[in-house]
């Protein structure tokens, strides 16, 4: 069975009414991800990691970046609710549109300057330092308050912090654990030393909160310590790249981050940013209950 015949097997339309903005769509899709055919699972996380390029891309461009055929673009669309693809387009379209900065200019701009600038460091500082002020600007945007907010209340309100960020995401981690053992915010890391991860892990208790960070590939360390968080009933805050993580439907919080990508080199430095918020909120918070 070829791909194609695999997508027409999926019912149509199994949403009555259309996601009224992106926030809206990607929260549908990734509650429905599970159902989703293979290709179709594929135009899903390229819509959910790339929304700026599907909002200025063509049908033709989105479809070869996905790795899809464009017919599997509009049978994405239909399954969702939406007539065609540009209808679904349009969503992102006009996100955009309500953004001050005009996204399309300065990634065009930034792919323009790789090749002038060449390798030479300077050129390299430019291209690193331009992709991450884009990045940035976006953390900015699309971070609703609602959701940072609820985020350092759950921080203060709870006993103790777990942490769990290993790999690429273990510097986040560390900072958490520095910065709040700084604070006298009573702190534990679970980094898997000596592979003493279920022993870091056994402490967690309703009272706790669990700070953890992952970025695909997601580690398995720290799917272990959100599985334990749940079990033990303690709230789970976690920071990640896509609303397609496995571990969202498990976070109490959940904090998406898209880091800038230059030369195939992901950076930190959104993440670090956040962690950096969320901790000095934390301190404002604790400063106004009394430093509790």
């Amino acid at each position: 069975m070829n791909p194609a015949q695999t997508d027409n097997l999926v019912s149509i339309d199994p949403s009555p009414t259309l996601p009224q903005s992106v926030d809206a769509l990607h929260a549908l899709i990734a509650g429905q991800q599970a159902e989703l055919s293979a290709r179709l699972k594929l135009v899903a996380v390229y819509l959910v990691e790339h929304p700026q390029q599907v909002a200025f891309s063509t049908l033709a461009e989105i479809a070869d970046k996905a790795g899809v055929h464009a017919s599997t673009l509009v049978r994405f669309a239909n399954y969702f609710g939406f007539n065609g693809f540009s209808e679904m387009q349009k969503l992102y379209k006009n996100q955009m549109l309500e953004h001050p900065s005009n996204y399309r200019e300065r990634i065009s701009q930034l792919k323009k300057a790789r090749g002038t600038r060449g390798d030479t460091p300077s050129g390299l500082l430019h291209e690193f330092a331009e992709g991450n002020v884009l990045a940035l600007g976006l953390l900015q945007q699309q971070l609703k308050p609602e959701t940072l907010n609820a985020a350092v209340q759950a921080l203060a309100a709870a006993d103790e912090v777990f942490i769990c960020g290993v790999r690429r995401m273990y510097p986040v981690a560390v900072y958490f654990h520095y910065a709040l053992s700084q604070m006298d915010v009573r702190c534990h890391l679970i980094d898997g030393q000596g592979s003493m991860a279920p022993e870091q892990m056994k402490w967690i208790n309703p009272r706790s909160v669990l700070l953890a960070s992952t970025f695909s590939p997601y580690a398995k360390t720290t799917g272990e310590a959100v599985q334990a968080a749940r079990t033990q009933g303690a709230q789970v805050i976690l920071i990640t790249d896509s609303e397609l993580c496995p571990l969202a439907p498990l976070a109490d919080h959940l904090l998406i981050v898209r880091e800038a990508e230059v030369r195939a080199f992901r950076s930190l430095n959104s993440t670090l940013c956040l962690a950096q918020t969320l901790c000095v909120a934390l301190g404002y918070v604790r400063q106004e209950n009394g430093g509790e």
